[in-house]
C-alpha cells in the first residue's frame, strides 16, 4: 500500500483517542477550572489533529490529480454544519425563555457571527477568553471553529496554487507557521486577546500538523529508516531485552514522551499567564509525538485505543458544542456558579446529547453517497436562515418582551435588575449607571448581602503581601478607593434604587487597615462634601469620575501621605460622550453639558514618556513610565490600577520624579510582590487605585 494510499483509507483510532483527551480536557476546565488549569489547552491539540488530517486529505489529492474544491468544502459542510446548526438553533431557542434583552440581542449577535464563522473576531472586541464575562456567553466557545474554518477557507487554495507552481510544499508550510509563531510570541503580552482569537495568531498550530502531514507522506520511507536507526542504536547503547522488529523503542518513547507533554500541560499551564506564547508549544508537541508515534505505540494502544477512549473521541465534536452553552445558560440562570453537583449533571447532559447528535444527526447527512448535493444545499440554506435570525435578533428590541418578570425560566438575581439590562440603567436627569453585571453591582449598591468572610480575607492577603514585601524595602503602600458614581450621586438614581446606609466596600477596608505599611484612602466624604461646591464630579453617561473629581480625591490621598499638590483650576469642557452610551448602545442618547471640565495648570508639567512594550495595555492605557523634568517631588512611584486611573494620571505624573504604571491591578497585585523583591532599581511608593465596586 503506499503513502498516498495509507493516508487517504487507514482509520487512525489513536487519533480519536487523542480527540477524547482533548475534548475531555476542555469540558472538565470549563466545569472544574480549578481541578484541571490548564484544560483549555484541549483546543490546540484539535488544531494540530485538524491540521494533520486536512492537509494529509490535501496531499494525496494533488498528488492523484483528484483534489477538488467542491468536494473538499462539500465535505466540510457535511462534517461541520449538522451538529453547529442543531446547537445555535436550540440556544436561541433556550435564549429566548431565559435572557434578557440585551443578552437575547448578544446571543443573536454571537450566532450570526458564528455561521459566518467570524465570532472570534466579534469575540475581541467585547472580552477577554478568561473574564468572568464570557462564562454567560453560550456561543463563546464557537471561536475555535472559526479560526479552524479560516484557515481551511486560506489553506488549500494556498496548496493548490504552490503545487501548480512546484513550489516545495514543506517550505510554504514552514515560512507560514514561523511568520505564525513570530506573531504570537511577538504580541502575546501586548495584545494578548487579539493574539488568543485572531487567526493569524493560532495558525501555526494547525500548520505543525500541516508539516507533520507532508513528512508522513512524502518522506515516510525516510521516517521509517531513522525510525529502524535509532531503535538499532537504542538497543545497543540500553539492552533491553526486547526482540528487534518486535517493537519500536522510538515510537514507544514519542507517544509516552507525548503523553507526558499533555499531562503536565494540563496541569501546570494556567490562564494567568498569556496565552499562546511559547508555552502553547507543549500541547503542540505532545499531540505531533503522539500522532507521530502511530498505532504500534505501548501508551497510545493503553491510552488513546481502548474503547473509552476512542468513544468519545467519535463524539468529540458535538460534545465540544454541547458542554458549553449548558454550562454557561446554567450560570446565567443560577445567576453565580452552578455548584459542582449541577455542573457534573451539566456534562452528563452534554455528553448524552452529544451521542444523540451523531446517532441521529451526523451520521445521515455526513456520510452515504446518496443525495449528496441535496444535503449540502440543505445545511448551507439551514446555516444561512439561523445565521440570519441570529441577525435579526440583534437588531431587534426586545426591551418590551424580555424583561425579568416576562421571562419563563425566572433568575434568582432578578430583583437586582431595572429596565431591560443587566448591563446598564437610566437615572433621572439624562444619568446612567453601571448594571449589575459589572461585579454585582446593584446588589452591592442596596447592600443585599455582606460578602463573604473568604472574600475579605482573600483582599487582605493580598495586599499583607504587597505590603509586607513593600515594608522590607522601605517602601510605602497606598490603597486610593474610587467611589462609584451611584455612591457619590445618588440623588440621580431612578426612585426604585435605594441605596444601602453602609457601604459593601467597607466590609473589606475594616479589615485592611489592620494591614501594616498599607495606608487606605476613601475619598467618600470628601467627595460628598465637595460637590455642593464643586459641581459634577462624575460623568453622566459615564461609569467614571471626571478630571475634577480625580483631582478632588487625588488632593485628599495627597493630604494623607504629606505631599505636594499641582496647582489647577478648572472651566467648563466639551460634552463627553461616555462609555455607557456604548455600553448600553443608545445612540441617539442626548449628551448634556457641565459634567466635563478642562485642567488649567498653573506651570505646565513637562513630560517625557517611554513605553514598557512588554506590559499588555490596561483599560486606562498603555503600560508605560512618565518621566518629569519639574516635579513637587524626587520620589518614583509605581502604579496599578483599573480604569479609574486614567483621570488620576495627570496629576500624579505633574507630582513625581519617574512614575511607572505597571497594568491593572486584578492581574499584578499577585505578581508585584515577587517583582518588588526581586527588582533592582525600587520605587519609593506604590500606588493603587480600585473602583469600590471591585471589592
Amino acid at each position: 500500500m503506499s503513502s498516498t494510499e495509507r493516508t487517504n483509507t487507514v482509520y487512525r483510532p489513536e487519533i480519536d483517542g487523542l480527540r477524547a483527551f482533548a475534548v475531555l480536557s476542555v469540558v472538565l476546565y470549563h466545569a472544574f477550572p480549578a481541578l484541571l488549569t490548564g484544560g483549555f489547552i484541549g483546543v490546540d491539540v484539535f488544531f494540530v489533529i485538524s491540521g494533520y488530517l486536512i492537509t494529509a486529505h490535501i496531499f494525496a489529492g494533488l498528488d492523484e490529480g483528484a483534489f477538488s474544491f467542491r468536494k473538499f468544502f462539500g465535505r466540510r459542510i457535511r462534517r461541520i454544519f449538522p451538529a453547529l446548526i442543531l446547537v445555535m438553533a436550540c440556544s436561541l431557542t433556550f435564549g429566548w425563555l431565559t435572557l434578557w434583552s440585551e443578552e437575547f440581542q448578544q446571543l443573536g449577535k454571537h450566532v450570526a457571527s458564528g455561521a459566518a464563522f467570524t465570532v472570534n473576531f466579534t469575540l475581541v472586541g467585547e472580552s477577554r477568553y478568561f473574564d468572568t464575562a464570557t462564562d454567560t456567553k453560550p456561543m463563546l466557545h464557537l471561536w475555535s471553529l472559526a479560526v479552524e474554518e479560516q484557515f481551511y477557507i486560506v489553506w488549500p487554495f494556498a496548496l493548490w496554487l504552490a503545487w501548480k507552481q512546484r513550489f516545495n510544499l514543506m517550505w510554504i508550510t514552514l515560512l507560514v507557521a514561523l511568520a505564525s509563531f513570530y506573531f504570537n510570541v511577538r504580541f502575546v503580552t501586548t495584545k494578548p486577546t487579539e493574539v488568543f482569537f485572531w487567526p493569524f495568531g493560532r495558525f501555526w498550530e494547525l500548520l505543525s500538523g500541516s508539516a507533520l502531514a507532508w513528512t508522513m507522506h512524502y518522506k515516510r520511507e525516510a521516517v521509517d529508516k531513522t525510525k529502524a536507526f535509532a531503535d538499532t542504536f537504542i538497543s545497543r547503547m540500553v539492552p533491553l531485552g526486547i526482540a528487534q522488529g518486535k517493537t519500536s523503542l522510538t515510537e514507544n518513547a514519542m507517544a509516552f514522551g507525548g503523553l507526558c507533554l499533555l499531562i503536565y500541560g494540563f496541569v501546570e499551564i494556567t490562564s494567568d499567564r498569556p496565552y499562546p506564547s511559547i508555552s502553547a508549544l507543549v500541547p503542540v508537541g505532545g499531540a505531533i509525538l503522539i500522532i507521530a508515534a502511530g498505532a504500534t505505540a505501548w501508551s497510545n494502544r493503553i491510552f488513546m485505543m481502548n474503547p473509552v477512549a476512542i468513544w468519545f473521541g467519535l463524539i468529540s465534536y458535538p460534545l465540544y458544542l454541547w458542554h458549553w452553552p449548558i454550562l454557561s445558560f446554567l450560570q446565567i440562570i443560577k445567576g453565580e456558579v452552578p455548584h459542582q453537583d449541577a455542573r457534573s449533571a451539566a456534562i452528563v447532559l452534554a455528553t448524552i446529547l452529544a451521542w444523540l447528535t451523531v446517532r441521529f444527526v451526523e451520521r445521515p447527512l455526513r456520510f452515504g453517497h446518496r443525495n449528496v448535493r441535496l444535503k449540502i444545499g440543505g445545511l448551507i440554506g439551514a446555516m444561512i436562515c439561523v445565521g440570519l435570525v441570529g441577525f435579526v435578533i440583534s437588531r431587534t428590541d426586545f426591551s418590551g418582551s424580555h424583561r425579568a418578570q416576562d421571562l419563563l425560566i425566572k433568575r434568582p438575581d432578578a430583583e437586582n435588575m431595572y429596565g431591560a439590562s443587566d448591563r446598564w440603567y437610566r437615572g433621572q436627569d439624562g444619568w446612567l449607571f453601571l448594571g449589575n453585571e459589572f461585579d454585582n453591582t446593584v446588589a452591592k449598591l442596596k447592600l443585599a448581602s455582606p460578602p463573604p468572610a473568604k472574600d475579605i480575607s482573600r483582599e487582605a492577603r493580598l495586599f499583607a503581601d504587597l505590603a509586607f514585601a513593600a515594608e522590607k524595602a522601605d517602601i510605602s503602600v497606598a490603597l486610593l478607593i474610587g467611589p462609584n458614581k451611584s455612591t457619590i450621586h445618588p440623588e440621580f438614581l431612578p426612585d426604585e434604587i435605594k441605596p444601602s446606609q453602609a457601604r459593601y466596600v467597607t466590609y473589606f477596608t475594616d479589615q485592611l487597615d489592620a494591614v501594616p505599611n498599607l495606608t487606605i484612602v476613601d475619598p467618600f466624604e470628601d467627595l460628598l462634601r465637595a460637590k455642593e461646591r464643586s459641581g459634577l464630579l462624575y460623568y453622566r453617561t459615564d461609569t467614571h469620575w471626571n478630571l475634577k473629581g480625580a483631582f478632588l480625591a487625588f488632593s485628599v490621598l495627597a493630604e494623607r501621605m504629606g505631599w505636594d499638590v499641582p496647582e489647577v483650576s478648572f472651566e467648563a469642557g466639551d460634552r463627553h460622550w461616555g462609555d455607557l452610551i456604548a455600553i448600553s448602545q443608545l445612540d441617539d442618547f442626548p449628551v448634556d453639558l457641565g459634567d466635563s471640565w478642562k485642567i488649567e495648570w498653573g506651570s505646565d508639567p513637562d513630560l517625557e514618556v517611554k513605553p514598557l512594550p512588554n506590559l499588555p495595555e490596561t483599560s486606562f492605557g498603555r503600560a508605560e513610565v512618565m518621566m518629569n523634568n519639574a516635579p513637587l517631588s524626587e520620589q518614583t512611584v509605581w502604579v496599578i490600577g483599573d480604569s479609574f486611573t486614567g483621570n488620576l494620571a495627570p496629576y500624579i505624573n505633574a507630582t513625581f520624579r519617574e512614575v511607572h504604571y505597571l497594568g491593572h491591578w486584578g492581574s499584578k497585585i499577585r505578581t508585584l510582590p515577587e517583582e518588588l523583591t526581586n527588582s533592582e532599581e525600587k520605587p519609593d511608593l506604590i500606588i493603587v487605585v480600585r473602583v469600590e465596586r471591585s471589592f
